[in-house]
């Protein structure tokens, strides 16, 4: 008995497998191209929960989806990534991350965050939000809640002061520091200040600087105000300290008017809109200084 079969057979499974093959190359050539590549790169130590959150946050604040790297994958080799990826934007989240950012070609855009100050930089293409608060929002908050301290006495080095410092000089006295030595000689001339405000440069607040900066706080009944909430914690009258969320979304939105066409450097680099407030009602009460419910109110933690 002959069983004839189709002839038809073999090319048509021939075909659909060059199809397919064919297909499948398209495919991976149009994911490798600038079309699917990412135009956002976000760097930053995302080990940590808040540089995690801070990204998260940034993700959904952008019209494209930006790609993500950890500081320690592309140490070193930053500005390959961005040709491969033929990004447009670095969004560098900390120094280390920002530090990899400023050797990149001026054509790409850096947009910085999670660093104290705005970095010192001739590069034109950059743009970001640092997180210390101006002085300003200190005596603004003073003037609100404690008008009887009534002068910020402000000690720092003199670029963050430079940095830091706006139109409130009627209100502030201003000493310039280059070491920690110093920064605790001209803390202990200030018996006659009303208040004291230390700027946030770690290479002069060391513990032991921090130790007897409050050691003359306590002793001279002078408040010490406080750059965060472990300063509070520690004794600090009040902080201002930066909100993570409101943070990532002046991020996005630096990034977004990047895409839609501005450069960075028309995009003035800025604080943080919103701060959270602390309070140490029990250093208010050891120095004597009334702090009023609308105040406490406002704080987001009151420590006793």
């Amino acid at each position: 008995m002959n069983i004839t079969v189709p002839h038809n057979r073999t090319p048509q499974l021939s075909n659909r497998h060059f199809h397919s093959t064919v297909f499948l190359l398209l495919f991976l050539v149009l994911l490798a191209s600038p079309a699917y590549a990412a135009k956002v790169l976000i760097i930053g130590d995302t080990q940590f929960a808040l540089v995690s959150d801070v990204v998260s946050e940034i993700q959904l604040g952008l019209r494209t989806q930006g790609k993500e790297y950890a500081t320690s994958e592309i140490k070193g080799r930053l500005g390959a990534v961005v040709e491969r990826e033929a990004a447009q934007i670095v969004v560098a989240l900390g120094m280390d991350a920002l530090s990899e950012a400023m050797r990149l070609p001026p054509s790409v855009a850096v947009v910085y965050g999670l660093v104290v100050v705005p970095p010192k930089s001739g590069r034109a293409n950059i743009t970001g939000v640092y997180m210390s608060p101006p002085v300003s929002e200190y005596v603004a908050a003073i003037r609100k809640y404690l008008p009887s301290i009534a002068r910020v006495s402000v000690v720092g080095s003199p670029n963050l002061v430079k940095g830091l410092l706006t139109s409130e000089a009627a209100h502030i006295d201003t000493y310039h520091v280059t070491s920690s030595a110093e920064l605790v000689s001209t803390v202990n001339r200030l018996q006659g200040a009303r208040s004291l405000l230390l700027l946030p440069d770690t290479s002069l607040l060391t513990a032991q600087v921090m130790a007897n900066i409050y050691l003359f706080s306590f002793r001279n009944n002078i408040p010490l105000l406080g750059i965060s909430e472990a300063n509070v914690k520690q004794g600090s009258l009040f902080a201002l300290v930066f909100d993570p969320k409101t943070v990532s979304r002046q991020i996005a939105e630096k990034v977004q008017a990047i895409l839609s066409g501005s450069e960075a450097a028309e995009i003035s680099s800025s604080p943080p809109r919103r701060y959270n407030l602390y309070v140490n009602s029990n250093t208010a009460r050891k120095m004597g200084i009334a702090i009023p419910d609308e105040m406490l109110k406002k704080a987001k933690k009151v420590y006793q």
